[in-house]
């Protein structure tokens, strides 16, 4: 027999009790959701625990969201999400699955994932970031697969930057070079940040965030707030152009593995100039020197990060609509959107 508890922020978890349900470098550890609760602003979790005997064998890490992804649907909807949210199973910010179970426990958790649905009295839960082969894929039965754009990843085989350009193919590579040449000639110069407390950090990610209709909105001083948290796995690029910021971009470390996210960019400085690729290969070269084996992308601007040699991984979700009639109404226009 199991037994349930659901609450409110992680710090009521013994960290070493959660982490033991993950893997290091898969992002779903205890700190990265005391992070999300430390520079989310409204962030509303709900972490599902399930004990068999006293002993935790499965969670779910949960967020009350209001923000859908898709702008269209964000127009059409949102205002009904803001008066009753939905209930979003993922790691906040981090494009992991919020699943943490084996075996027989993942059925166990899920039937209990209804449930916090309908005691929360979300419209309707999504289980995001499922990779391909997940359990849940086939073990799940009432819930409506959603397409997602696939994540991006590069596996770091090199020990220097210029190896790594000469493992490349050639026309890539002489793309690289040539965009290098062109951030040159605009002025575009990208160096690691020391000093995390400018507030024009978080104008520049705010700015991003509203351009591309991003679900997150963040505390202020979020490279501070994070450093508290991350310490030394936090590493902030800057990007500047003729000596004024421009940009910036966080490479969060877990292990062998970096995650780059918060890309900030000043869009009168940097419209039109090569200021984004310079930011993904200060990425590639900060990766290189700290040693990692993988660097995540996330599942923006493919065509830019394909020229670095990034592969993709195929993502996807699952909905459940917490009215029985409306989870079998929703199946089939969901079906032919896939």
């Amino acid at each position: 027999m199991y037994s349930t508890e659901v609450l409110d922020t992680i710090t009521s978890v013994d960290p070493a009790e959660w982490d033991a349900l993950g893997e290091v470098g898969d992002f779903t550890g205890h700190r990265w959701l005391r992070l999300a609760e430390r520079v989310l602003a409204g962030h509303r979790p709900r972490y599902l625990l399930l004990r068999r005997r006293g002993r935790l064998v499965a969670a779910a890490a949960c967020t009350l969201e209001q923000r859908l992804q898709n702008p269209a649907l964000e127009a059409r909807f949102g205002w009904v999400l803001r008066r009753t949210p939905y209930l979003h199973v993922g790691v906040p910010m981090m494009s992991k699955a919020g699943l943490l179970a084996q075996g027989g426990e993942l059925a166990a958790l899920c039937r209990e994932l209804r449930a916090l649905t309908r005691r929360e009295r979300a419209p309707f839960s999504v289980i995001d970031h499922l990779p391909v082969g997940h359990p849940a894929w086939s073990g799940l039965d009432g819930c409506h697969a959603l397409a997602m754009a696939p994540e991006t990843r590069m596996d770091v085989e090199w020990s220097s930057f210029e190896e790594y350009l000469g493992s490349l193919p050639r026309k890539r590579r002489q793309e690289v070079r040539r965009v290098a040449r062109r951030s040159l000639g605009e002025g575009i110069t990208v160096r690691p940040l020391a000093e995390r407390g400018d507030p024009r950090l978080d104008r520049l990610v705010g700015d991003v965030v509203q351009r591309h209709h991003g679900i997150h909105r963040f505390v202020p001083g979020l490279f501070e707030e994070a450093a508290a948290v991350l310490g030394d796995d936090l590493t902030v690029l800057a990007a500047y152009r003729h000596g004024e910021l421009a940009g910036c971009v966080a490479l969060l470390r877990d292990g062998d593995d970096l995650s780059a996210k918060w890309i900030g960019r000043d869009y009168g400085l940097t419209e039109g100039t090569s200021a984004y690729h310079a930011l993904v290969a200060a990425c590639v070269r900060t990766a290189i020197a700290l040693g990692v084996r993988r660097v995540h992308f996330g599942a923006s601007a493919y065509e830019t990060k394909k020229q670095f040699g990034v592969c993709q991984e195929p993502r996807g979700g699952l909905l459940a609509m917490r009215s029985p009639i409306l989870n079998r109404c929703v199946g089939w226009p969901l079906r032919r959107m896939s």
